[in-house]
Formats: structure tokens, C-alpha cells, sequence
């Protein structure tokens, strides 16, 4: 009994320096990181839960990790990622535009601090032809979700467009969030449209 008991005070103490050693500073790998990296790691696990949780048909429309990818922008007929230039240097501008397919295109833009990795803002725009055009905003400084909604006409999209603040907490302001940091860690590697339009 008494080799047990020293074997375990034995394992917490090494838990303990283990712990100690970690306070001293962060691993090489982890120092290396750009704040926009930190943030998506560290919030990863709860970014995923946000994106489980979204209603069905809502996260078949919102859920598009599977698409924040160069290997998956490289299989689409037009992409873009770019880097925008910013009024304040202190923020970093990025948007993501795609054509899924000849009646689908989307775009996602996030706005987020240069020294932190803080995100400020995240947009995300999705259109599909005879059905129409959704969009989400999100603003970290009132901490608002706005959806925006326009109806597909035979002349195209209504110019009336239908809004909604969403509630916070839920699922929809972090699922946007979560997409906005996956933007900002995300190499701009896609292919550039060049002057071919995005939206259908």
C-alpha cells in the first residue's frame, strides 16, 4: 500500500514541475504561432461544438469548413482569397469569394486586430440561384447578429431586403465567429478569379 501511495505522489509531482516548466514559456511551435493560429487553437473545441450545434437545414447553408481549404478551393472553377487594405493599420482585412457550382457562389470577410487576432467583424454571404440570397453579420463591438435576406424574382434578387437581429449566445454568433477565425488562418492560396464574376 505504501509503494502505491508514494508511486502516485511520485506521478502529480512530475504532473506539477511538468506544469511549472510550461509557466516558464511557451513551447517553441506554440511562440511561432501568429495570433490569428493562437485563437483557432484554443478555440477549436468550442468553434466545433458551435458548428454541431446549428439547426440542420441552417448548417447545411452555414457549414462551410469543408471549404476553407486550398486543396478544396483548388477544385472549384473560381476562388479567391485576398488580403484587403485597411484605413487603421492596427486591423487586418481578409475575404474569401467562391463559385461552388454555375448557380452558387459565397463570400466570407473577416476583420480582426493585426496584434491579437481579435476578430471585429465576419460577414458571410451565400447566394443561390431560384432561391435566393442569405447573409449573416456579425459586429464584436455591440456584439450583434444581423441576418439579411433577399428573395430570388425572374429579374433576379429582390431589391427589398428582409432583416433580423439573431440573439446572442446562440449557436449562429459563434458558428460565425468560428468561420471567421478559420479565414484568418487560412493561406490565400486560392486561385484568382481574375475578371470572371463570382456571384451568379
Amino acid at each position: 500500500m505504501g509503494l502505491r501511495i508514494r508511486a502516485t505522489a511520485l506521478a502529480a509531482a512530475a504532473v506539477l514541475v511538468g506544469a511549472v516548466a510550461a509557466c516558464d514559456g511557451p513551447p517553441e511551435a506554440q511562440a511561432a504561432r501568429t495570433p490569428f493560429e493562437q485563437l483557432a487553437a484554443d478555440s477549436a473545441l468550442g468553434d466545433s461544438a458551435a458548428l454541431a450545434t446549428l439547426p440542420p437545414a441552417l448548417s447545411a447553408w452555414l457549414d462551410v469548413r469543408g471549404l476553407l481549404t486550398p486543396e478544396a478551393q483548388r477544385s472549384l472553377e473560381l476562388a479567391e482569397c485576398r488580403e484587403l487594405d485597411s484605413p487603421d493599420p492596427t486591423l487586418t482585412r481578409r475575404r474569401l469569394r467562391l463559385r461552388l457550382e454555375s448557380t452558387e457562389s459565397l463570400v466570407l470577410y473577416a476583420v480582426a486586430d493585426a496584434d491579437t487576432g481579435t476578430l471585429e467583424r465576419v460577414e458571410f454571404v451565400r447566394r443561390r440561384v431560384n432561391e435566393g440570397q442569405r447573409g449573416l453579420i456579425w459586429e464584436r463591438e455591440r456584439d450583434r447578429t444581423l441576418s439579411t435576406w433577399w428573395r430570388e424574382t425572374p429579374w433576379g434578387l429582390s431589391r427589398r431586403v428582409e432583416r433580423g437581429e439573431i440573439p446572442r449566445g446562440g449557436p449562429v454568433p459563434r458558428a460565425m465567429r468560428a468561420l471567421g477565425r478559420q479565414l484568418l488562418t487560412l493561406p490565400c492560396e486560392g486561385r484568382a478569379a481574375d475578371t470572371a464574376e463570382i456571384t451568379p
